[in-house]
């Protein structure tokens, strides 16, 4: 089975749940009082999703995603269906009760542009 991955961190079993929200936003400008709509904007979309990490090294796996979230660098989310996608990993959260080699996580990526820029 192929497996989700963030730059170099290879998600040892798929997460859960993975979502993908596209979108776009009304653009408006104001002039003498009077709004104006200037076209919709640029696509945007936010991933998200959840899972577990279970093993002796549960924690030391979600340790090094949160090194990747706090490097705050974008790089290629890889799905193995969905392909690939420039993202920042922009939300990372523990979500667990106390238990012995198990971490629950969630997560939010944004996409980017092919230069850089978080779209609008």
């Amino acid at each position: 089975m192929l497996l989700l991955s963030f730059k170099e961190f290879v998600f040892p079993q798929n997460p859960h749940t993975y979502q993908e929200k596209s979108f776009r936003e009304p653009h408006f400008h104001t002039e003498s009082g009077t709004t104006y709509y200037d076209g919709m904007g640029q696509m945007q979309r936010i991933i998200s999703g959840s899972g577990t990490f279970c093993g002796e090294d549960a924690y030391a796996q979600f340790k090094q995603l949160q090194l990747l979230m706090e490097n705050g660098e974008p790089g290629n989310l890889e799905h193995p269906i969905w392909g690939i996608r420039k993202c920042y990993l922009t939300k990372l959260e523990m979500t667990q009760e106390a238990r012995e080699n198990v971490v629950s996580y969630s997560f939010e990526f944004t996409q980017i542009e092919a230069n850089g820029t978080v779209p609008r």
